[in-house]
């Protein structure tokens, strides 16, 4: 796992990716911050290529460190859509949408629940 500490965009208290902790003192969401360099150098466009088409392809973005913990309803890959005819009616011809309704539970938010199920259980 590549985390290297929790952080507030709010007011930039930081914390030990390691404790429990949901939202900062000061009531804001933290975010997970990552060594990316490392990730980088871990990481190569081969070995993402032949990974299986999930939300675990990008394991190493990720705050899980054991296989054992990762909890799915398999949640596929979802494809981005041109919108042909609303993009250049408003100016943009290459305006696209991404389709999340291919997620088992037909929302963006799967993804951030099966991220946030596997965390607290290896917590």
């Amino acid at each position: 796992m590549y985390v290297t500490h929790l952080e507030c965009p709010k007011c930039q208290l930081t914390y030990e990716s390691e404790q429990i902790m949901q939202l900062c003192k000061c009531g804001a969401p933290l975010l997970v911050c990552y060594d990316l360099d490392a990730v980088k150098g871990a990481l190569t466009k081969e070995a993402l290529g032949s990974r299986a088409n999930t939300l675990w392809r990008y394991r190493e973005l990720l705050p899980i460190r054991k296989d054992e913990n990762l909890l799915s309803l398999g949640e596929p890959m979802t494809p981005v859509v041109p919108l042909e005819k609303l993009g250049p009616e408003l100016g943009m011809p290459h305006l696209y949408m991404k389709d999340e309704g291919l997620l088992p539970t037909g929302t963006f938010k799967a993804r951030g629940a099966a991220v946030g199920a596997s965390r607290a259980k290896e917590l």
